[in-house]
Formats: C-alpha cells, sequence, structure tokens
C-alpha cells in the first residue's frame, strides 16, 4: 500500500477533477482524506498502486508531492484508549506520526518518519491483539504451526596466504551452500574489490525479491484462470553509501513483462502483480519501497490459433 500527497486547487471541481483521473485510469482509493492547509489543498489517499496513481493523476496535471510507504494497523474497537496506547509507544521509540487516517476496511493507516522502527512496534502490536482475543490460542498455534526454517552455510574461500593481514591482502570470494542444491559463488561488490563474475551480495537481494513476486504471480495466475506463457524480469536496486562507509537500500524496481495467451485477460493479468506483491514474503519483509512497473503482451500465436478455429 502506498499514500500519496497530493496538492489540490482550493477551488470547486479540484477533487472531482482528481476522481475522475483515477477512474479512468481505473485506479481505486482505499482510503484517506482531503484539507485545507492554510488556504492550500492537501490530501492523502491510499493505493494498492502507488506508481498507477501517480501516473493518472500527473497525467492531468495534478500534482503528487509525495508517495510513501505506510503502516496499516488494526486496533480492537471495544477497547478504548487503543489510540494512544499505541502512538505513546510509536513517540517513546522516537517514531513521528506525520499522517494518520482510516481506510475501507476500519484499518488505521499510518505514514511515519522512520518506517523500520514503525512497522517493528506495529508487528509486536499485533501479536499482542491477536494473543488477548478470545481466539487467538488456535490462531497463534496455527501461525506457529506454519512457520519455515531456512539454513545456508557460508564459506570465505579468499583467503590468498595472509589473510585479512591488510585490506588489499585478501579477496572476497565466498561460497554459499544448502544441502543437496549448487552452490552460489558470491563477492562483495566490484565498488568494493569484489569478484566481477560473481553475484554479490546486493545482486542476491535484488533476485530474491524478482523471484518471489514472479512466482507468487504465476501461482496467483493459475488459480485465477490466466495463462502466463513468458515472464522476464529486469530488475534493479538502488544502494546509498554513507560517509562512514555504511549503506542501505532506497529502493527496488521490478519491471516484469509477461506474455500471456488471451487478449481478454490483459486487465486481470495487470491486476494480479498488485496483489502479487501484496504477498511477496520478501518484499513484505524489507523497510524500502520496491516498485512494480509491468508490461503485459498477448502471444500472437495464441491470438491466431483463436481466430481460426
Amino acid at each position: 500500500m502506498k499514500d500519496l500527497t497530493i496538492a489540490l486547487d482550493n477551488r470547486p471541481g479540484a477533487l472531482a477533477e482528481m476522481g475522475e483521473a483515477l477512474g479512468r485510469a481505473g485506479v481505486s482509493i482505499e482510503g484517506g482524506g482531503a484539507f485545507l492547509v492554510d488556504g492550500v489543498g492537501v490530501a492523502h489517499f491510499l493505493f494498492e498502486d502507488g506508481p498507477a496513481a501517480r501516473a493518472a493523476l500527473e497525467a492531468t496535471g495534478i500534482r503528487v508531492l509525495e508517495v510513501r510507504d505506510v503502516l496499516v494497523q488494526r486496533l480492537s474497537q471495544e477497547e478504548p484508549g487503543q489510540l494512544g496506547k499505541l502512538t505513546r509507544r510509536m513517540a517513546e521509540a522516537g517514531v513521528n506520526i506525520e499522517t494518520l487516517y482510516s481506510d475501507h476496511n476500519h484499518q488505521m493507516i499510518l505514514a511515519v518518519s522512520d518506517f523500520a522502527s514503525g512497522r517493528a512496534i506495529s508487528e509486536v502490536w499485533e501479536r499482542e491483539r491477536l494473543s488477548s482475543e478470545s481466539q487467538a490460542p488456535a490462531l497463534l498455534a496455527d501461525i506457529a504451526a506454519k512457520q519455515h526454517s531456512y539454513e545456508v552455510q557460508i564459506e570465505w574461500t579468499g583467503n590468498d596466504g595472509e589473510g585479512t593481514k591488510t585490506y588489499r591482502s585478501y579477496r572476497r570470494d565466498y561460497t554459499v551452500t544448502s544441502h543437496g542444491k549448487t552452490a552460489i559463488q558470491g563477492s562483495s561488490d566490484p565498488a568494493f574489490r569484489g569478484d566481477t563474475t560473481r553475484f554479490n551480495p546486493e545482486e542476491l537481494l535484488v533476485a530474491s525479491l524478482s523471484s518471489c513476486h514472479m512466482l507468487w504471480y504465476l501461482h496467483l495466475c493459475s488459480t485465477n484462470g490466466v495463462t502466463v506463457l513468458d515472464y522476464q524480469d529486469h530488475a534493479s536496486g538502488v544502494m546509498a553509501e554513507s560517509t562512514d562507509g555504511s549503506g542501505a537500500f532506497t529502493g527496488v524496481r521490478l519491471t516484469p513483462r509477461v506474455t500471456i495467451s488471451d487478449p481478454l485477460d490483459e486487465e486481470k493479468a495487470l491486476l494480479l502483480h498488485h496483489e502479487a506483491h501484496n504477498l511477496c514474503f520478501i518484499a513484505r519483509s524489507v523497510n524500502f519501497p520496491v516498485d512494480i512497473v509491468p508490461a503485459i503482451l498477448v502471444d500472437q500465436n495464441s491470438n491466431r490459433a483463436a481466430s481460426c478455429t
């Protein structure tokens, strides 16, 4: 889910023009609201597909000031004081809540200053909420039964005899193994003296996001009657390096190019990307935005075969 900050003219019809632009593009609003701030119209609306919403609005000259990831939080409505308790936890962790509203499913939507810290608080809150509800024990047991564990072995293979005596005395090469599987030859980014012929951790992270999205998408297509004939993704990520040598990803973009057999399934095939993104285990585990920019193609051979029958 993405929150869009939208600038609107302070005049009759501005909100109507926004709604009409989204309607023409087939983009639904999941929640939000619009306000006057010092005589200027400012709207915050929630969308499953932030890039599509932004493109639809900007195509008609409506300014989108910001696109942000949000926290989606459900409160126990029967218990007074829930809002105060949750926001107090955010405050004590130094997380500033910058936007708050409800979606159509009666869930609270929060845009915060520190998304990673806010999400950690939100997840703890949700576990506590579930454990306090009447059916929580069975639900939590079901969650525990479905946990999955993963193990790999990493072996450094870059000792040329002097170990790490100096910055230049060793290679950054390593091997990733898991029982019964072909080993992956890894190294660091060439910018950090890595081997250009081996995968580096940053590439593997981007590949993990891309492949997770693809596998969910193919599953959803198979269960929704969409026949996919080909799937290719040119995925890219950006990492910002800090002055102290640390770094963090600022975003990843997936551009899946999907070929389907039936032109009548184009719209459905496009929409299923949104659901796949929401379900992807890896995308749900990272604290930076993952943008999906899909393209749907129709196999011409399938079209000709259909027209001849």
